[in-house]
């Protein structure tokens, strides 16, 4: 067996390994949150506004695509192991979220029209459930997604980082998620990050491992900006300050790594 043949094998038990850990805990958290006699759901108020767009099916569905690519789109085993590692961690640690503080959907989605953009509506009403909201796994996903992604070429990076995007704000457009469990996915994905770094004793990564921090940070001031503003009024709105000025400085010790990436 020759190294690519090696090097395929083990993308292919990666990603089989973290298909059967998500598929379980996620139907298990499902199961034993269908069992509760009630499930409450957490919402800000302005989210009545966010519309319905059926069309956002497209990129929300392409998440299984990345899912099962993103292995294959690994360069090295080093890439793979971490990505892998990631993954299983924002699986399990989604799914014991997911059973403690468990939350439901809580929006009626409205019928959709199109016979075409119905089809994956129908199956996601057949397979999926309005439970597992909060982290969003999703969202959490996709931000590792990209620190594999963001290693293609110029033109594959860019259309994937669009279709990444498309993917986050298809989560609340398609009447998936609430935004509560887009911002405790991103800090999941986040915690993940630095708890599974690459290189962690390399200095050459040192400004990326900073950068995840402010990162994180950033996430955990604009959450804790919502929810002030939710309980004691637009007062709380005061730490969006905080909060950009973390993404900011996030922001400058990636450029300083040499782009836009997250390790």
């Amino acid at each position: 067996m020759n190294e690519k043949q090696l090097k395929i094998r083990q993308q292919a038990f990666a990603l089989t390994l973290c298909t059967i850990v998500f598929m379980a805990v996620y139907n298990f958290a499902a199961w034993y949150a269908s069992s509760l006699d009630h499930v409450p759901s957490f919402t800000f108020d302005f989210e009545k506004s966010i519309p319905f767009v059926p069309l956002s099916i497209i990129p929300y569905m392409a998440g299984g695509l990345f899912f099962c690519t993103v292995f294959f789109s690994c360069k090295n085993k080093n890439q793979l192991k971490i990505l892998t590692w990631r993954m299983l961690f924002v699986s399990i640690t989604a799914g014991i979220l997911f059973i403690a503080v468990p939350l439901r959907f809580s929006f009626a989605k409205p019928e959709v029209s199109s016979v075409i953009l119905g089809l994956p509506f129908s199956f996601l009403k057949t397979f999926d459930s309005p439970f597992n909201q909060s982290p969003s796994l999703h969202i959490a996903f996709a931000f590792i997604f990209w620190s594999v992604f963001k290693d293609l070429s110029k033109w594959r990076r860019s259309f994937l980082m669009v279709w990444l995007i498309l993917l986050g704000v298809s989560t609340l457009t398609t009447y998936q998620h609430h935004l509560i469990d887009i911002l405790t996915g991103a800090i999941l994905a986040h915690i993940s990050f630095i708890i599974i770094p690459y290189y962690k004793n390399d200095p050459e990564y040192r400004n990326s491992r900073m950068a995840n921090y402010y990162f994180l940070s950033g996430w955990i001031f604009l959450s804790a900006a919502l929810l002030l503003s939710k309980y004691i009024g637009n007062a709380g709105l005061i730490l969006f300050l905080p909060a950009l000025a973390m993404i900011i400085v996030g922001y400058y010790y990636q450029k300083k790594n040499g782009g836009i990436s997250i390790k």
